[in-house]
């Protein structure tokens, strides 16, 4: 029997048969960190405040696919004098054991510092625990526990490219770190299966890099890019060769890690969701073309795709499809689009929307919208389709000095506004030119000429007014023909 005189919890027992429990205490528990990227090992401070009892030994609860590594204690503040991995919880927590000094571990201890590899992503229980022991008698002095440590991704990743099987393309990368890195260290980007990464023939672009010592693979699936200069707290930019595979990989993801010149993670984004592949779909990119690229002067770009076969009709690929296709410049560049005859299309097989097909009043973007499938046979024909349009070179280029375009599906009813809109089938990332960069490439002799198919023809550059009325006020004047 007992008693009950505060309550219905048993106070105590005079029977001597129910079982004793002793009561422990509650410590004062946090865990701290500066900063904690994914696959990184990285130092944590425990900060634990124990009762009147002393314990000798601490037992530490990470989250579930944290590690802990035999050697953990980086600076045991004299109280702590070793840290090593445990038996893992029921639940496959991992934990460590903390031996502690013969007098026990004080109240006023200072930090404890350890190390402890974090997982490639949060996990959904991110509380860590610790357990106060007595090494002499296994009795259990106290427990506390403490908000976990944020695994923080690197900021403001992003990947891009188009997932067109069996058409050599390019991946853009953009991320941004906090973190300095010295020359010696390098990136490592790992892929699905099948992507076929190259650094051959200048497959590297390094369009906002430190100066690099170029790319190599390290297997199939994984590029590696050194660094040969420091690379600082800052935004980046490159772009490298790949050749996506027929079909989507089971595990469609991408990462990128940054270490330094010892091999240490200090940053990295961690399974990143890939771009889908659009197997029936053989499009493949035109040059992105310029014919000047003078500050806060106007240039004529023109940049488009070539379909290698026929879009698929609305029966074979209804979820295929494109309707319409989104131009995004980049930052600071601003279109001159003023009129449809400020912007010319290269192929008259184009079908537009009856009625208003082009979007140009944001500056920053153009929006075409295609009437293709007005019947189940009628679709987008073999050929190359080139537009050509004015815009305003900014006095500074962004550093993610990269265009973009985008095929777009009709299964949403908004369309395109922003290359992440879910109705973006297939994106084109194209790097911009530099400041005073002369294009040599493929068509650069043509493109003076801004003659457009579908009935548009290009305005004539005002120099050239200007030279015949300059004829016409001679001609006035001297009473002759101006070209005799």
């Amino acid at each position: 029997s007992g008693s009950y005189p505060y309550g219905d919890k048993p106070t105590n027992t005079n029977d001597g048969n129910t079982r004793v429990f002793p009561i422990v205490e509650e410590y004062d528990f946090r865990v701290e960190t500066h900063r904690a990227p994914p696959i990184a090992n990285v130092e944590v401070d425990l900060i634990v405040q124990p009762g009147l009892q002393k314990p000798t030994a601490l037992i530490v609860v990470a989250p579930l696919l944290f590690n802990f590594s035999a050697g953990c204690l980086v600076d045991g503040g004299g109280v702590v004098t070793n840290c090593n991995p445990s038996t893992p919880m029921p639940n496959g927590r991992p934990t460590a054991r903390l031996d502690i000094v013969d007098t026990g571990f004080p109240n006023d201890a200072p930090p404890i510092r350890i190390v402890v590899m974090t997982p490639r992503k949060a996990p959904l229980s991110v509380e860590w625990f610790v357990e106060g022991r007595d090494v002499f008698s296994d009795a259990q002095f106290g427990w506390g526990e403490a908000t976990g440590i944020e695994i923080e991704q690197m900021a403001e990743t992003s990947v891009a490219y188009p997932g067109i099987p069996g058409i050599p393309t390019r991946m853009v990368w953009r991320f941004q770190t906090q973190v300095l890195v010295e020359a010696g260290g390098w990136l490592q980007v790992s892929l699905p299966e099948g992507f076929n990464p190259t650094c051959e023939n200048g497959a590297l672009v390094a369009i906002a890099l430190p100066k690099t010592g170029g790319c190599n693979m390290l297997d199939p699936q994984t590029l590696i890019i050194t660094l040969n200069s420091t690379m600082v707290p800052g935004e980046y930019v490159f772009a490298f060769g790949i050749e996506p595979p027929t079909l989507q990989p089971i595990r469609n993801e991408v990462s990128l890690i940054m270490k330094d010149e010892n091999g240490v993670v200090r940053d990295a984004a961690i399974d990143l969701p890939g771009l889908p592949i659009q197997p029936r779909l053989k499009i493949a990119e035109a040059p992105l073309r310029w014919t000047q690229a003078k500050p806060l002067r106007s240039s004529m770009v023109t940049l488009g795709f070539e379909a290698m076969e026929p879009l698929p009709d609305l029966v074979v690929a209804p979820l295929e499809q494109v309707s319409e296709i989104l131009i995004t410049l980049p930052v600071g560049f601003t279109h001159l689009v003023g009129e449809l005859n400020d912007f010319a299309v290269l192929n008259e097989d184009m079908p537009f929307k009856d009625g208003d097909w082009l979007d140009y009043l944001q500056k920053d973007r153009l929006r075409i919208v295609l009437n293709l499938n007005r019947s189940a046979w009628t679709t987008l024909k073999t050929g190359k389709y080139e537009f050509r349009f004015p815009v305003l070179v900014p006095a500074a280029l962004p550093t993610f000095n990269v265009w973009h375009m985008a095929l777009c599906s009709p299964n949403y009813p908004e369309g395109c506004n922003r290359i992440t809109d879910p109705a973006v089938l297939v994106i084109y990332p194209m790097p911009g030119f530099e400041l005073g960069q002369v294009y040599t490439g493929p068509g650069a002799l043509n493109l003076g000429s801004t003659a457009g198919a579908a009935g548009f023809q290009a305005t004539v550059p005002v120099v050239w007014w200007l030279v015949l009325a300059s004829y016409l006020v001679v001609a006035v004047a001297t009473g002759s023909h101006p070209l005799e």
